[in-house]
């Protein structure tokens, strides 16, 4: 069967008993896990004692699926091996590590490794599997960080459900980036969009956003046109979102957590069969400005998911 690893690594800035207390109760799991994020009202139970060989959780969930993690070895150099097995959607097992070691007494280096397999007659999608596992640790080493160090998660995520949408004139600015370079890059071309509607003499008609013209889950690259409301296109680089269905997705909080919220809303779609749109690409809408002093915790992201 096609193998393949997955590591993905963070820097926490706390001591290693903090962390570790973190990873090894899977009690506190729900509150960083990227899976158990998308469907807080899954059914979580948990047994044995924390830290312990033979500690474990079995999950529930209508979107999630149904599964099991257990604790199999705990080493003296803070490595924590456990065994993954998934029932639903599709039955597999993988094998996950965590290596824990310390910096200094205040900061703590941790790497997530999965080893798992396909059946061969998938072996097409070994790269995607691997970019989608990737970014879904990420997004947890990421608010596993925030909560080791600041005791909460700047991240809420509500499904509006299907809507109807409004058209939405627009100028803006193209651009290309790396999966993990998307901040910076659009911190370049949000303030590019806004500078070329100003010079096409339009009138600003609303918030920025982005629209996400093509994600390659496989190379981690992303295609993005960032863009302003108008009142009607002009320029080169312009257009008009149409109206029609959407599933909309809101995220509350920092935008180092927008992946998310991305995740829930395309789960959602998948389990419950919405067609995409076949003509328009999934967006966002930044209802604060990005540049005002609106606190982290209060910015406010519309997602959209164009259907047919």
């Amino acid at each position: 069967m096609p193998a393949f690893n997955i590591s993905r690594s963070v820097i926490i800035d706390a001591p290693i008993e903090s962390v570790i207390a973190a990873i090894e109760d899977f009690a506190v799991w729900p509150r960083w896990s990227p899976w158990l994020y998308m469907e807080p009202s899954a059914k979580v139970d948990v047994y044995g004692s924390a830290g312990q060989v033979g500690h474990g959780y079995t999950w529930s969930g209508d979107m999630v699926g149904a599964g099991e993690m257990q604790l199999s070895e705990v080493t003296d150099a803070h490595t924590h091996r456990m065994d993954l097995t998934f029932l639903k959607p599709f039955k597999s097992k993988a094998k996950v590590a965590f290596d824990i070691n310390s910096n200094s007494t205040a900061q703590t280096a941790v790497s997530w490794q999965m080893d798992s397999s396909l059946p061969f007659f998938l072996f097409f999608m070994v790269p995607t599997m691997k970019g989608m596992i990737g970014m879904d640790y990420e997004r947890g080493l990421r608010m596993l960080k925030e909560y080791v160090e600041t005791g909460s998660i700047m991240s809420s995520t509500d499904i509006a459900g299907v809507v109807d949408t409004k058209a939405i004139h627009w100028v803006g600015t193209r651009a290309e980036a790396a999966m993990d370079e998307l901040g910076d890059s659009m911190q370049q071309s949000l303030p590019q969009a806004l500078q070329g509607a100003q010079q096409a003499g339009t009138e600003i008609a609303g918030p920025p956003g982005v629209i996400y013209d093509n994600m390659d889950i496989k190379n981690q690259r992303c295609r993005y046109t960032a863009i302003v409301q108008v009142t009607e296109p002009a320029g080169d680089t312009s257009g008009t979102i149409d109206a029609g269905k959407a599933l909309k997705v809101v995220h509350t909080g920092r935008y180092d957590h927008l992946g998310n919220s991305w995740s829930t809303a395309m789960t959602y779609q998948r389990h419950n069969k919405l067609k995409p749109s076949r003509t328009q690409a999934p967006y966002e809408i930044y209802i604060n400005d990005p540049a005002d002093d609106t606190p982290e915790a209060e910015l406010v992201t519309e997602i959209y998911l164009p259907l047919r």
